[in-house]
């Protein structure tokens, strides 16, 4: 398989270039290890907030795009109306 003209590397060939020096390890920034996992907590709560508060926004969004030409539907008694509700393999219609 080529990928824009070059085969990709499998896991096995990154480890065998690697022992044997094509492709060297970056030595680590002499983190232990209790370190690197609490730095990469935190990096991940700022994440997930971050993608929280960007979720709600968009759909905020979307909601302020879908009711911009909604209409609130008004209906009298006895008045004829089709109900679909929602089931496992789509929408099942009462009259």
């Amino acid at each position: 398989m080529m990928v824009m003209g070059c085969n990709p590397g499998t896991p096995l060939s990154l480890i065998k270039e690697t022992w044997s020096g094509v492709y060297p390890l970056a030595h680590p920034a002499g983190k232990t290890a209790t370190e690197y996992l609490i730095e990469l907590q935190a990096n991940l709560k700022e994440i997930h907030d971050f993608a929280a508060t960007h979720a709600l926004q968009e759909q905020q969004k979307y909601v302020d795009h879908y009711n911009k030409r909604a209409e609130q539907k008004h209906f009298e008694i006895g008045q004829q109306v089709i109900v679909l509700l929602a089931n496992g393999d789509g929408y099942t219609q009462i009259s």
